[in-house]
């Protein structure tokens, strides 16, 4: 149907070059590896935290008690110095205080009357 022109001519791939360049680097070291019977139990860092951790705990709980056990201190002796300062009364004047906080108690016994003989 059509001629030798319009026909369509097949193509070669053309070869694609690529360069692909990869360094390498080997370090020594001289220093002997360490021996398993030679560890510590705190060359392990989880280890370690953890132990820190415990430590700070155990003395941030003393420094709370130090501080509160200091603030009763002061408390108890600003209580001590407002005593002092407040002039004591008068042993008349205390019984007669005692006397009137006193609460008095009544007993109350109720006897049943005989009963009447029918007649």
């Amino acid at each position: 149907m059509g001629s030798s022109s319009s026909k369509s001519k097949p193509v070669a791939p053309v070869p694609i070059s690529t360069t692909v360049t990869v360094h390498t680097t080997v370090q020594t070291s001289t220093a002997a590896l360490p021996d398993s019977e030679g560890e510590s139990l705190f060359d392990n860092p989880d280890i370690s935290y953890f132990a820190l951790a415990f430590i700070s705990g155990i003395l941030s709980t003393l420094l709370v008690v130090a501080v509160v056990c200091l603030i009763r201190k002061r408390y108890k002796r600003s209580q001590e110095n407002l005593q002092e300062q407040i002039p004591s009364k008068t042993q008349r004047e205390e019984s007669a205080e005692n006397i009137q906080n006193e609460v008095f108690y009544a007993s109350v016994v109720i006897k049943p009357q005989p009963k009447a003989a029918p007649v």
